[in-house]
């Protein structure tokens, strides 16, 4: 039974994980890429008596997908982005971090902001 619990708890790490991408995704804010970043070396430092020396997957998928967020000129954008998106279980979570990023409409060609208006259309349940 206590095993059970362990896996309800690790799901909901993984899934405030996510939420702090998203709302990096969102806001852009180096603030919110930093909460990012240590909720990754937490969750990668789980189990250990010590932190790693090299960053795990939590951290590398953290710093990946948080520079993609924001390169909207790097080639490889899309195909990062949407390896991100394929991980996320969550059919609202994953429509709403796609609408983020805004890989559909080409994100270079429209202004951030002007964006930014529509994000939450489309994502209701």
């Amino acid at each position: 039974m206590q095993q059970f619990g362990s896996q309800d708890w690790r799901a909901g790490r993984i899934r405030e994980w996510l939420l702090l991408l998203l709302r990096f995704a969102i806001t852009r804010d180096p603030k919110d890429e930093a909460a990012v970043i240590a909720m990754a070396d937490e969750m990668d430092a789980l189990g250990l008596q010590w932190r790693p020396s090299a960053p795990s997957f939590f951290r590398r998928t953290s710093s990946e997908v948080c520079k993609m967020i924001i390169a909207l000129d790097d080639p490889r954008r899309a195909t990062i982005l949407k390896k991100h998106i394929a991980r996320i279980d969550d059919s609202r979570l994953r429509r709403a971090f796609q609408a983020a990023v805004d890989l559909e409409r080409g994100s270079s060609t429209a202004p951030y902001e002007e964006k930014r208006r529509d994000l939450w259309v489309g994502l209701k349940s």
